[in-house]
């Protein structure tokens, strides 16, 4: 699928933002979301969005890095399919704003990631090569991936969540239930 194709299917309307970060503070959730350009951004400011995170193939379009890094918040990027040329520049564009609340999520950009591709110890590495927090963003099947990672160090660990298995979207088929969901955070916990 081309980009803009696979950002139409599984954006999530503009329109649900506000609702779903009202109702993440009232339940003492910390909501945040991931932009795709300025507007987005400028949604997410109005919000107080704490943190903002960037898309791995979102690391190149640098106009849109440095507008994130300019709100002065806690930056996730995810290394998923950016070089590490790439993960460098925006990390250096980040810090060059005055932003120094950085972390790296390794991701495997298959959907789902098997276990066996994703190479966790590099999460590691790619902290200490960028002198950053690091963690994962997990596009895998269950709760080993997040447990490991957990157990390696991560800081962070990003999971899709659905409200119902019957629902097919682009990322359901490695998406956590609320069951599921519950039972991951509890094997992270006792990872911790």
């Amino acid at each position: 699928k081309y980009l803009y194709d696979l950002y139409k299917e599984a954006a999530m309307p503009f329109s649900w933002n506000a609702e779903l970060f009202a109702y993440a503070k009232q339940i003492g959730l910390l909501c945040f979301s991931t932009p795709f350009s300025r507007k987005g951004v400028d949604l997410l400011k109005s919000l107080d969005n704490p943190i903002y995170k960037i898309a791995s193939f979102e690391v190149v379009d640098l106009e849109l890095v440095d507008y994130v890094a300019r709100q002065g918040k806690p930056v996730i990027l995810s290394s998923g399919i950016a070089t590490d040329d790439e993960l460098k520049t925006a990390i250096e564009l980040i810090r060059s704003r005055g932003v120094s609340d950085i972390t790296l999520l390794k991701c495997v950009s298959a959907y789902p990631a098997q276990i066996a591709d994703m190479n966790l110890r590099e999460m590691r590495l790619l902290g200490e090569k960028f002198g950053v927090k690091f963690g994962l963003s997990d596009h895998s099947l269950g709760n080993m991936a997040g447990i490991i990672a957990t157990s390696l160090g991560a800081s962070v660990i990003e999971k899709h969540f659905i409200l119902d298995k019957k629902i097919r979207s682009a990322d359901s088929a490695f998406s956590l239930d609320r069951t599921e969901f519950a039972e991951f955070v509890s094997a992270i916990r006792n990872a911790e």
